[in-house]
């Protein structure tokens, strides 16, 4: 069997399935088939971009969380307003995966995702540890674009914040993020003084410092 055609013939295809595979998509998650809903999204498309988006003012919990799965797969520049303003839900389980989703839209589109940076970085004070995580692993998926927001929040008196902005600048494991935390080896946050110290030595600098010290 041929493989299908690449370019502007390839989009059609992939768009004219994606009508049919959204709608198997929106049953699964109506029959709560997690498998089958996971299975689908991975097969979503930019194409589906726009019903996905919409499905994020759904009254259905369930609904949103999945459509910000899928966009974390196909989503472009043109979810990053809608996937930031679920930042604010009251719903931990949805701020944790719109955290997470703008952490996989920087890979496909950062220059529309810097501008929010802030407002992850924000998230790492948020009263639900599973969105502080979710608000580090993202941060760190930004690379250094999120390193002078990071070293902001270790220069604050957040402790919890502190700590996970140590934890995503180790890392990024960059030259700027261990700059950075090169200032934080004799930190009174045991947490932020353990991961300036692993992440040095993980990029193989604690060794030199030491030397030169």
């Amino acid at each position: 069997m041929s493989s299908p055609g690449s370019g502007a013939d390839r989009r059609q295809v992939r768009r004219e399935d994606g009508g049919a595979l959204f709608a198997q998509f929106v049953q699964a998650i109506s029959a709560g088939n997690d498998e089958q809903a996971e299975a689908l999204c991975q097969q979503l498309t930019a194409a589906d971009e726009a019903s996905l988006t919409e499905l994020l003012v759904a009254s259905n919990l369930d609904a949103r969380w999945w459509a910000l799965r899928a966009l974390a797969l196909c989503g472009t520049a043109q979810s990053v307003v809608p996937v930031v303003a679920s930042l604010d839900a009251a719903q931990n389980e949805l701020r944790q995966v719109a955290a997470l989703t703008l952490g996989h839209l920087y890979a496909r589109a950062p220059e529309a995702v810097v501008p929010s940076l802030p407002r992850l970085v924000a998230l790492l004070a948020d009263a639900d540890g599973a969105v502080r995580q979710a608000a580090m692993m993202a941060l760190s998926m930004c690379n250094d674009d999120a390193v002078p927001l990071l070293a902001e929040t270790l220069a604050g008196s957040h402790q919890g914040a502190r700590t996970r902005a140590a934890q995503a600048l180790r890392r990024i494991g960059s030259l700027p993020a261990a700059i950075v935390l090169y200032g934080y080896l004799e930190d009174a946050n045991h947490l932020v003084r353990t991961h300036a110290y692993e992440a040095l030595d993980e990029m193989g600098l604690l060794e030199n410092i030491l030397v030169t010290l």
